[in-house]
């Protein structure tokens, strides 16, 4: 069963014009200005919750800088402009619980804006669009609710005539506050970047959520707390669990000298020695470096990393994976974060 959809569900596709953020006492947004088909759409993002206070309005985000996905093909063959989205799945609909789009434990808290460069969702946003206007063959595709047209009413940001454009570019389920209303499934917003050349195109995505929001939803988007009796006992159990093992630390090649030896630390988190012969490490692309050896109780021993699996200085994932192929842990990271510790990371 499909959900109903949000006001309005859109994606624009177009080219990367103008970019502006603000930040206001309860709010801020980051807006693009795109242009095609004949029209300027603002694209309004939300960098942080005007409902939440602390830590709790900061945003959940991840970037997917080789982002593979089904929905890239169809995208490839839209036209500039707007387009109204079916809330289905097998079309262009995109949902963060049912698409398979990417693991929700890559998401992390990103603040709004911090002082200094590469260290908050501002930076991470800007990365993206100045790429994309400085690539004049690359398109965004933004998922959102689609406002306006606003006749005779200019942009209140870029002033372009008529108003028009989209926002809600994130999930928009499990609401359980005001904007329950918005709840729905194949709904969600989000930002995918077409990158035309080289070629073949490559793409990345960018997905974002609220931390209030709820990851367990029913068939109209709404929260319920599990969705049937195998996950309530998941959960229960993973509420106590430790984990065998932890990603803890890692080295990536800040830049494309390669200076040094890649690596990746493990603590074994048990009283026992950890016998890892036959775990795998992997990274974005899934490319494996098999382990050996034991890592002594409570303690950290690093894994070199062959010079065939690398790590990418534009972000990405590792993964811990078992002998039996179980994922014992997955870490991400960002290219802001490669760059301010110089491709020495800690997680």
């Amino acid at each position: 069963m499909c959900g109903v959809a949000i006001r309005r569900y859109s994606v624009f596709s177009g080219k990367v014009i103008a970019r502006r953020s603000e930040s206001w006492d309860k709010s801020s947004h980051y807006y693009i200005l795109l242009e095609g088909g004949g029209q300027r759409f603002r694209v309004a993002i939300n960098t942080r919750s005007g409902t939440s206070h602390s830590r709790k309005s900061d945003l959940l985000y991840f970037a997917d800088d080789a982002f593979r996905h089904e929905v890239t093909r169809r995208l490839a063959a839209v036209a500039d402009g707007d387009h109204h989205v079916d809330s289905r799945p097998g079309g262009l609909a995109l949902d963060y619980q049912r698409g398979g789009m990417f693991d929700r434990g890559h998401m992390r808290r990103i603040p709004a804006s911090r002082p200094g460069p590469g260290n908050d969702l501002v930076d991470e946003l800007d990365y993206y669009v100045e790429r994309s206007l400085a690539d004049s063959t690359s398109r965004l595709h933004a998922y959102g609710t689609r406002w306006g047209p606003e006749l005779r009413t200019p942009d209140q940001v870029f002033g372009f005539e008529p108003g028009n454009g989209i926002h809600d570019v994130h999930m928009n389920q499990g609401n359980r506050d005001e904007h329950w209303h918005d709840n729905g499934i194949w709904s969600d917003g989000g930002l995918i970047f077409q990158w035309r050349e080289p070629d073949p195109p490559r793409w990345s995505a960018i997905f974002l959520a609220f931390q209030t929001q709820s990851w367990h939803t029913d068939d109209h988007g709404h929260p319920t707390p599990y969705p049937d009796h195998h996950d309530r006992v998941l959960a229960a159990g993973d509420q106590d669990r430790v984990p065998l093992a932890r990603i803890v630390a890692a080295f990536v090649h800040p830049n494309d000298e390669k200076t040094g030896v890649e690596h990746v630390s493990i603590r074994n988190e048990s009283q026992e020695p950890l016998a890892v012969g036959g775990w795998r490490l992997l990274n974005r692309d899934g490319d494996a470096t098999v382990l050996d050896g034991v890592v002594p109780p409570r303690t950290v021993r690093r894994f070199e990393l062959r010079h065939d699996v690398p790590l990418s200085s534009r972000g990405g994932l590792i993964r811990l994976l078992d002998g039996d192929g179980e994922e014992v842990d997955g870490v991400s990271f960002t290219r802001h974060e490669v760059q301010r510790k110089h491709g020495s990371l800690t997680f």
